[in-house]
């Protein structure tokens, strides 16, 4: 536990590093609040703790500067910039490079950018990677094939622990298609974070044959699952875990001190407000606003005025206080009042939730064989199976006649495309379990007592989006039955999966991989869909039931139900015993049922949109 407070504290360090060296010189810690990552929230007397414990940083009357300002402004231009690479302990954007070189040494920053340019295009030390001024040492020196060799070449010949994760990833299956997934892979793995150079060897180990360290680094500083800190590298969900532990170690810090107080927002707003308003001084107006504008949950102001004003509830300028960021925020037309004094930024409300992800849309191969039959005219297991309510999915082109279940908790099996995209398709049964939201509203999703995951509910579109992180850490790609229980806080909905799946739509990991390289091979390829359902019913001797067809179509290639019952329904080359469907490619070419070439669905279908 030690150990990972103290990762969290350097992580956080180098991230106020940063924000410092974007200004002139030294700052409050309450300005630099607004620096924190997304969704991440620390009180004052936190962040003024954790830059008095830091030696990268030193303190001028209250306010707090880099400790190296001085030093990168005397040294050699070369020398400032692996000075402030190393108070930094990641790649650098070149503008904030350039920024700080600027207010360090003056001068524009284009200057420095150009400078830069030169700078690395002829030392050792430095490298410009993906728009990025990047210390060296992270970077592998490849000039041997000899994994023996290339450990010695990079100083590594000794490191007991990477010889002990190179010797798992050798037990382990962790290659993905490229090296950049892989590294993503490796690092979830292992739930710890690894060195540069270590998890550049590591991931050439499984790609010895395309691998490039320069490409290799540029991918890496271009996806968003891994981040580079603290001299390493940390996946996604470590980087959530040492949030956690920057959280728990405020909330430590703040109890030792009197506790404080819970505070009902309603009877605070009811008071009526004193004659003397409560003056805001300019930068904490700033800097309330610039907290609010940049979370991505909503915040209320009595968490505003006790975490960024440090005012107790207790104090009498509280309510003051209370009704003057009241005031504030509810004149701000980019914010919305989610309830009473709580504010959400409608620019926190992303673009991804306002439509049907691609993924999610069936695909229209645009082969005259892709025929759609009436749905009267279809057999009547295959039309049951059609309108079966528990498998409702998004832009299926038919109207499920149900009626809401009333139920106090969902019940949802998974399908891969909404594992892919992390959505839940809010189906006709369970229409009334989220009818009392607003259309558009974000909704905290808690597993278990330590994992919250902020959702975006459309009731429009009928989605829920924002689960692909819960998704991928704790559930199958395709199968997974889960339930959503309502809880006693409005705003917060419990997550609930004991590891059970639907059998027909879980493929099974060893079919899974298969199914997925086959999706890699056919992303391009125009391919009928008839012709792939053919081309799957065949790997099966003893045939798939029809919710195994459907789930594994969807991982090849977004299917509705409708049409692959149309498809097997129509063609000859597909067959039904004991409700398992098999396909005959000999009969591939024979025409479809006259009878039913009669039913196919006409513009005045609805529309697979």
């Amino acid at each position: 536990m030690a150990g990972d407070r103290d990762l969290a504290a350097r992580y956080l360090g180098g991230i106020l590093y940063g924000a410092i060296l974007g200004q002139t010189g030294a700052m409050r810690p309450a300005d630099l609040v607004r620096s924190l990552p997304s969704g991440l929230r620390l009180g004052v007397s936190f962040m003024r703790k954790l830059l008095e414990e830091d030696d990268r940083f030193v303190e001028l009357a209250g306010r707090f500067d880099i400790a190296d300002r001085d030093r990168a402004r005397s040294r050699p231009f070369g020398g400032a910039v692996t000075t402030l690479l190393a108070g930094y302990e990641r790649p650098m954007s070149a503008p904030l490079m350039a920024s700080a070189l600027a207010r360090i040494r003056g001068g524009s920053p284009n200057y420095f950018r150009d400078l830069l340019g030169k700078f690395t295009g002829t030392r050792d030390e430095v490298a410009f990677v993906a728009d990025h001024v990047v210390d060296l040492s992270w970077v592998l020196d490849l000039k041997d094939d000899d994994p023996e060799r290339v450990l010695f070449f990079n100083d590594m010949e000794r490191d007991e622990e990477l010889r002990e994760l190179w010797e798992e990833c050798q037990k382990r299956d962790l290659r993905k298609r490229d090296p950049g997934l892989t590294a993503a892979n490796i690092l979830e793995t292992f739930e710890r974070p690894i060195g540069s150079r270590q998890l550049a060897f590591l991931t050439w180990q499984h790609h010895p044959q395309i691998f490039d360290p320069i490409e290799f680094l540029e991918q890496a500083l271009e996806r968003d699952d891994i981040v580079p800190a603290c001299g390493m590298w940390l996946s996604r969900t470590l980087v959530d875990k040492l949030h956690d532990e920057l959280r728990a170690a405020a909330e430590e810090l703040a109890g030792e001190g009197e506790e404080t107080p819970a505070v009902d927002l309603d009877e605070v707003l009811d008071r009526k407000a004193p004659p003397t308003p409560f003056k805001l001084k300019t930068d904490d107006r700033e800097n309330v606003l610039s907290v609010v504008r940049d979370a991505r949950s909503p915040i209320g102001v009595d968490e505003l005025i006790i975490d960024l004003l440090e005012i107790r509830p207790e104090e009498r300028k509280f309510t003051a206080a209370a009704h003057t960021l009241q005031e504030l925020l509810s004149a701000e037309d980019d914010l919305i009042q989610v309830s009473r004094g709580r504010y959400l930024s409608r620019h926190a409300v992303p673009d991804w939730v306002r439509e049907v992800p691609e993924p999610l849309i069936p695909f229209d191969s645009e082969a005259d064989e892709d025929v759609l039959i009436e749905l009267d005219a279809l057999p009547e297991d295959l039309r049951e199976a059609v309108l079966d309510p528990i498998y409702e999915d998004i832009c299926a082109g038919v109207e499920i006649e149900a009626e809401p279940s009333g139920a106090e908790s969902i019940w949802y099996p998974l399908l891969h495309h909404h594992y892919v995209m992390g959505t839940m398709f809010i189906r006709t049964i369970d229409s009334d379990f989220f009818a009392d939201q607003p259309p558009l509203n974000l909704l905290l999703m808690r597993y278990h007592d330590d994992e919250v995951f902020p959702a975006w509910l459309n009731r429009d579109l009928e989605l829920l989006f924002g689960l692909s992180r819960w998704y991928q850490r704790h559930l199958p790609p395709s199968g997974a039955v889960f339930r959503i229980t309502a809880s006693e806080n409005p705003d917060t909905w419990l997550l609930e999966f004991g590891g059970a799946t639907e059998a027909e739509l879980d493929p099974g990991k060893e079919r899974m991989a298969v199914l997925e390289r086959k999706r890699e091979r056919l992303a391009h390829r125009p391919i009928a869909i008839r012709n792939l359902l053919v081309e799957l019913l065949e790997e099966h001797e003893e045939g798939l039931g029809f919710n195994s067809v459907w789930a594994e179509m969807n991982v090849v290639r977004r299917t509705s139900r409708w049409q692959i019952a149309s498809l097997l329904a129509f063609y000859p080359c597909f067959s039904e015993s004991g409700g398992r469907w098999s396909a005959d490619r000999a009969l591939a070419d024979e025409p479809g049922d006259e009878a039913l070439a009669e039913h196919i669905a006409g513009d005045e279908a609805p529309e697979e949109q």
